[in-house]
């Protein structure tokens, strides 16, 4: 099923009350019958809670604002809350909800970010899609496009993954210093090798690592990000351009979900790129400068925390305050291959009390649509 995504801003209640009645006439009704267990209670609709004339997602009507009073009347086995409007029951997904007020409701038929979407990586084929072409900030994912060049650079035979690379004082001056993300912070003179600074770029996201990387790929840094423009326009990818190697916050650095998505595809084809963002945690040896250094991935859906998915295989993070939270994400099961993007996600308190890390959440339920799908 094609989900639709609708959302109420500054309507008045009556005014959705209206909507929704001119609305159903119109709406299809797929729903089997589900029994209704009586109860009594007035709760809030979360931001966005989404109304369905049954209690099946197929029958989605519109969305509330947040902070609108409701009458219940029951509940279903399946989750979802009866209410009144305007004397007529309706259904909201029961995490849509709360006894207070200024949540965000969990959302069944659109993922709250700004873009995403869900693709057959193996087919190219979209699954799922929402504003995959706006343009947006893509933060650090922008890493998988520097890691991309840097392999298509050890495949060509210019560099192996055991080269040694100085680290210089341009590649870290070229980046602020709240950028660099492992500790201790890559120092000039200090020698390192492909391998472990892309494990530094795509595992803990280290800025100044890719700036290194840059250097040694194409000789100085500018040079490399004409070279990510060019590889982009091959991808086939639109309205996308690149400043700078890493996604740190600047003017005219942008993209889109199905740019990404086709950066992500075209990155995981090498061996070590897909090892690299799988992995939970790394270890680089001890340097000429400092010693070793050991750091966690910021992917939370590989490790065996609240958001682990069992069928992920890797993915990229990316977070500013301009981006919002973004992932690029990749699972498989029974065989089917997909690649998931988020952009402009946001942490949420939900219905239930949680602060809810929507780059995370949403891409779970990206991948569900994916291998719901036929």
């Amino acid at each position: 099923m094609k989900m639709r995504e609708k959302r109420l801003t500054k309507w008045g209640l009556y005014t959705v009350m209206a909507t929704i009645l001119l609305l159903l006439v119109k709406t299809p009704v797929f729903a089997a019958e589900v029994a209704v267990i009586p109860v009594e209670a007035v709760l809030y609709t979360g931001n966005g809670a989404e109304v369905f004339a049954k209690p099946d997602a197929s029958t989605y009507v519109t969305s509330f604002p947040g902070d609108v009073a409701l009458q219940v009347t029951g509940q279903t086995q399946n989750g979802f809350f009866q209410v009144l409007i305007d004397n007529t029951p309706y259904y909201i997904y029961s995490s849509a909800m709360s006894t207070v007020k200024g949540t965000t409701a969990y959302k069944l038929t659109s993922v709250d970010a700004k873009a995403a979407l869900v693709g057959n990586a193996t087919t190219g084929e979209l699954i799922y899609s929402q504003n995959a072409f706006d343009r947006l900030a893509p933060a650090s994912t922008t890493k998988l496009m520097t890691a991309l060049l840097v392999m298509d650079a050890v495949s060509q035979g210019t560099l192996t993954l055991d080269t040694p690379i100085v680290v210089s004082s341009t590649a870290l001056r070229g980046v602020p210093g709240d950028a660099s993300h492992v500790s201790p912070c890559l120092k000039a003179g200090e020698v390192m090798n492909v391998l472990e600074l892309l494990e530094c770029t795509l595992i803990k996201s280290d800025c100044h690592a890719c700036n290194v990387l840059a250097e040694a790929v194409t000789g100085n840094v500018d040079s490399f990000v004409m070279l990510m423009n060019v590889r982009a326009a091959g991808l086939g990818c639109v309205d996308t351009n690149f400043v700078n190697t890493s996604g740190y916050p600047a003017d005219n650095h942008y993209s889109n979900a199905y740019s990404l998505f086709l950066i992500a595809r075209e990155a995981m084809k090498y061996d070590t790129i897909r090892t690299i963002v799988a992995m939970p945690q790394a270890t680089v040896a001890a340097t000429n400068l400092t010693a070793e250094r050991t750091f966690d991935s910021t992917n939370e859906l590989i490790k065996t925390e609240s958001y682990y998915n069992p069928y992920v295989i890797g993915g990229k993070t990316g977070s500013s305050s301009s981006s919002g939270l973004c992932l690029v994400a990749a699972a498989v099961k029974d065989d089917k291959y997909v690649i998931s993007v988020v952009l402009g996600a946001r942490n949420t308190l939900m219905s239930t009390g949680e602060r809810q890390k929507q780059q995370f959440s949403e891409t779970n339920k990206l991948l569900n649509i994916a291998f719901q799908a036929s």
